[in-house]
């Protein structure tokens, strides 16, 4: 009879769906220790072309909206920091007013809290600056 050895393998089977599924909740909310190798994108849908990616060695690049940008990132801890960002000069009309609040809001930035799909960026006096979702995540 085959009875006997199947229900094991499905108890067995859903208990390992369930702690998968444990897992993976955990690791969505849990703090990031670095950014280096997330690309994130902003929570409003209207600005679905802007995007922000951390690379490795302290390298930025993304999408204002209407140009690419690149430039340099420092992390350390909770403390974020961007250098001067250069960019492309494509003119976009009325897109420009918003790729220019994107790129100013990250000078400002000095700290983040990150999970592993959401990033928030807040200036020096605790202000969220930007919220930010990741595109990157599988």
């Amino acid at each position: 009879m085959a009875l006997p050895i199947i229900l094991p393998l499905a108890v067995g089977a859903l208990v390992l769906v369930g702690c998968a599924k444990v897992a993976s909740d955990v690791r969505k909310t849990r703090p990031l220790a670095t950014l280096a190798g997330s690309e994130w994108g902003p929570v409003d849908p209207g600005a679905a072309e802007q995007f922000l990616a951390f690379k490795a060695g302290g390298e930025v690049i993304g999408h204002g909206g209407c140009n690419r940008f690149f430039g340099q990132y420092t992390q350390n801890g909770q403390t974020l920091a961007f250098g001067a960002l250069a960019s492309t000069k494509k003119y976009c009309g009325d897109i420009m007013q918003a790729e220019t609040q994107f790129l100013q809001k990250l000078q400002e930035t000095r700290t983040f809290q990150a999970t592993h799909l959401k990033l928030s960026l807040y200036d020096a006096d605790g202000n969220e600056l930007l919220a930010l979702q990741r595109r990157d995540w599988d």
